[in-house]
């Protein structure tokens, strides 16, 4: 069995019953936070850029951006919430062979959530998820020396997070990581030089965006 496979299996598995006091717990700061960094951002203007694109169009799928009753396409709504998540660097933080921010991964649950009913249960079950799986990630290889960005693992975390959210098999878990990954590369070019540009912290949202894609083709 590949590792994608494994991953797919651990993700299809995972039940809220298998998460700790402390873990939802953590999670639940990790929301809040996020929504506190959020509203910090608000008048940033890349932030207000990200919500102007996602305002362009409209979906039936109920695809939700932050702060507003519109109702986008996913990757759109993943975008600006993830941009407005990530902008002003002040979420959480995790360090090993690649850094982190793991609540990056939240953003794209917000903008999926409205897809189904679901639970407070379902929602940290798939944020621990994310959280889990791009920190063990990062501990396990760093991938900065071949000119790739440390936001490839929000590609595959956030895939694995939004289908568990929107209940996807294992195949269709499998095949939502691929095709996240695949279009989505994101190179480290925006980490470079001694000028960095609003770029950097807004990454994280473009990974979100090409996860959010690739479930919403699935679906």
């Amino acid at each position: 069995m590949s590792l994608a496979h494994k991953i797919a299996d651990f993700a299809c598995n995972l039940d809220f019953s298998d998460l700790t006091a402390d873990a939802v717990h953590e999670v639940k700061r990790r929301v809040i936070d996020s929504m506190g960094v959020a509203m910090g951002a608000w008048t940033a203007e890349p932030v207000k850029i990200a919500r102007a694109l996602a305002s362009f169009s409209t979906s039936d799928l109920g695809s939700t951006v932050v702060g507003t009753r519109h109702q986008a396409p996913a990757e759109s709504a993943a975008f600006a919430n993830g941009a407005m998540f990530r902008y002003l660097d002040y979420n959480d933080t995790y360090l090993s062979k690649e850094p982190a921010h793991p609540s990056d991964n939240i953003g794209l649950l917000f903008a999926m959530a409205g897809f189904k009913p679901l639970t407070g249960r379902d929602f940290i079950t798939a944020a621990a998820l994310a959280i889990d799986v791009q920190c063990r990630f990062t501990e396990a290889a760093s991938v900065r020396a071949g000119g790739w960005d440390h936001v490839i693992y929000i590609n595959i975390a956030s895939a694995l997070a939004g289908s568990k959210l929107l209940g996807f098999d294992a195949q269709q878990t499998y095949n939502a990581v691929a095709q996240a990954i695949n279009p989505n590369v994101p190179l480290r070019q925006n980490r470079e030089g001694s000028y960095l540009s609003e770029q950097k912290n807004m990454a994280a949202g473009d990974a979100v965006r090409g996860a959010a894609w690739a479930l919403e083709k699935i679906l």
